[in-house]
């Protein structure tokens, strides 16, 4: 991530060039903090290039302030219709421009309000998508990426904008982003680099890191001890052995508790039940809700809420082989439930049902899972906003929401008593698939079967926005990170 700083006075440098976003039918320059000299100068410049502010429009001019060496004004379209969307989309197009134009340090004033959302809201989520648009992974390449010519980006205040006030909303972009860009970086890297083992050792990183994070890794033995028999079920097909990764933040005297699972298939073949080769690669993404998780927990470290907050990752590897789980097969849960292995690339459900009822130990609040868990939740939403069940609706209700505020939307679905049904088993307490049909709820149904008793409960199943096959919104191909903004706003609102 690129440098974040305020742009007040003149840089010691002239900044290679000042990328200021533009609305149609109004005048950006009014809402910026500048000296008059300067103000009257760029006003003069923009009326000789006569930008319009129309979407994808980017007209470039030496700049009349000492402090830049080129000016580009940025057509973003009309306010009322600016979505985080567009945000993301316009200045991932700027940090692209400015990469080719090899542009170091860039300005950039950011006059514009996402639709809906109050100025200081809007304000904060424009500066955390500018903070995101140079994110690029490039770990395994010899050359790297473009992106990584921007090393400073230089923020116009507002008009009326105080330093402190600008200052705090960068710490908090600078946290929020590095969460994101964790998650990210967890996400993409490949099967063969991060493995149940791989993803509890950047769980013990992240903790070494944190002083307020502690973490603890079962293992088959203790998941054996435990009676995790969806976490060892799942894993009997590789050569890698399961983890259940526990991160806790336990403040004194804490005012609420929270638990998060996240999905930590770190590669999916689908088991005995093996998914169609074309396509599989991305099956590295299973684990989006794991490093969610983990992202949200490195955060919450530094936050040092009041809040009791424990993240749960069950991981491991579904794979095919003469030890594999086979449909049909019958196995136990830690509630004791039984469940019939009805089609082994079902599996997510199963590890975290297994994790859902281990929540029970923490004396939850709340506990909120993220997973990639049913295609078809893709099929019935896209990738425009992840799906959420739960049985608490004032809590849906809240992420719904938040969801749209921080531009991570969630569509609520329901959870009928009678989509029990389509799970029953005639060997076993349930079965781990229903029919074709409700592939999203019936999944949800059958989670709901582990939670904990007379706790607050989301699911989100985020297999349409976790990951990107190609460019879309304003994310590249790849992780995204959904549900790191999300979490961390809902948890800090907590005891608001």
């Amino acid at each position: 991530m690129a440098d974040l700083y305020q742009f007040r006075g003149e840089p010691e440098e002239p900044l290679d060039c000042l990328y200021v976003l533009n609305t149609s039918g109004s005048d950006p320059l009014d809402r910026l903090e500048l000296p008059a000299k300067d103000r009257k100068a760029l006003k003069a410049k923009a009326k000789a290039l006569a930008p319009r502010g129309e979407e994808g429009e980017l007209i470039s001019g030496e700049c009349p302030m000492k402090a830049a060496r080129r000016v580009t004004f940025v057509g973003v379209g009309e306010e009322r219709k600016l979505t985080h969307a567009k945000v993301r989309s316009v200045l991932r197009t700027v940090i692209r421009q400015a990469a080719r134009n090899r542009e170091y340090q860039i300005g950039l004033a950011l006059p514009v309000r996402i639709h809906g959302l109050p100025d200081g809201e809007s304000r904060l989520f424009t500066i955390l998508e500018a903070a995101l648009a140079d994110y690029t992974f490039d770990h395994f390449k010899s050359k790297k990426n473009e992106f990584d010519k921007i090393d400073g980006m230089h923020l116009i205040p507002l008009a009326g904008e105080t330093e402190e006030e600008l200052e705090a909303r960068l710490e908090k972009v600078r946290l929020f982003g590095g969460a994101v860009r964790f998650a990210r970086d967890l996400g993409n890297r490949p099967g063969s680099d991060l493995t149940p083992e791989a993803l509890a050792s950047a769980a013990r990183d992240l903790a070494e890191e944190s002083s307020g994070i502690r973490v603890t890794v079962l293992g088959p033995k203790e998941l054996t001890k435990e009676k995790m028999g969806g976490i060892l079920g799942v894993a009997k097909g590789s050569a890698e052995e399961p983890r259940l990764i526990v991160l806790e933040h336990r403040p004194k005297k804490p005012k609420k508790s929270i638990v998060l699972v996240g999905k930590g298939v770190t590669f999916d073949a689908g088991g005995i039940s093996l998914k169609p080769s074309k396509g599989m690669e991305w099956m590295k993404y299973d684990m989006a809700g794991a490093a969610t998780v983990l992202a949200v927990m490195r955060a919450i470290g530094a936050m040092e809420l009041p809040i009791k907050v424990v993240g749960l990752v069950p991981a491991a590897e579904n794979l095919p082989s003469g030890t594999a789980l086979k449909p049909g097969d019958i196995i136990t849960l830690s509630n004791g439930k039984t469940v019939e292995v009805d089609n082994t690339d079902a599996e997510g459900r199963l590890l975290l049902a297994d994790a859902l009822a281990y929540s029970a130990k923490f004396n939850p609040d709340v506990v909120i899972d993220l997973a990639t868990l049913t295609g078809a939740c893709v099929v019935a939403l896209g990738h425009e906003a992840a799906g959420i069940m739960g049985n608490d609706p004032e809590l849906t209700d809240r992420l719904v929401k938040l969801g749209e505020e921080v531009g991570e939307r969630v569509w609520p679905l329901p959870l009928y008593d009678e989509y029990l049904d389509y799970l029953k088993s005639e060997w076993a307490d349930l079965k781990n698939a229903g029919s074709r049909w409700g592939g999203p709820v019936t999944a949800g149904t059958f989670l709901k079967q582990f939670v904990p008793e007379n706790v607050s409960w989301a699911h989100l199943d985020v297999a349409g926005v976790a990951y990107l096959e190609s460019a879309h919104n304003g994310f590249g191909p790849g992780s995204t990170g959904f549900g790191v903004v999300l979490l961390l706003s809902y948890i800090e609102r907590l005891l608001k």
